[in-house]
């Protein structure tokens, strides 16, 4: 089947079915790009990358704020640009 093709049975869908198609294409990986699990592999075999870590979709560690003491930084910034 031709691109043309493709895009005329494209044309010819419902709204739903043409973002059901959009959604699909979405998810295909890029053959361009590398995968993150592909990336992490190669490197590991290059020796660039010790161990991977698996990190569960959707946690985050909540970090509570840390007080500095001294002066605040932006101050710091400004001296040092003079």
């Amino acid at each position: 089947m031709s691109v043309s093709e493709v895009l005329e049975a494209v044309r010819a869908m419902s709204p739903e079915e043409r973002e059901r198609v959009r959604a699909l294409l979405d998810a295909l990986p890029d053959a361009s790009s590398p995968t993150d699990d592909a990336a992490q592999a190669r490197l590991h075999e290059a020796g660039l990358l010790g161990e991977t870590r698996t990190r569960v979709a959707g946690t985050r560690a909540r970090r509570s704020p840390v007080e500095i003491k001294g002066r605040p930084l932006s101050e710091t910034i400004i001296e040092e640009r003079g």
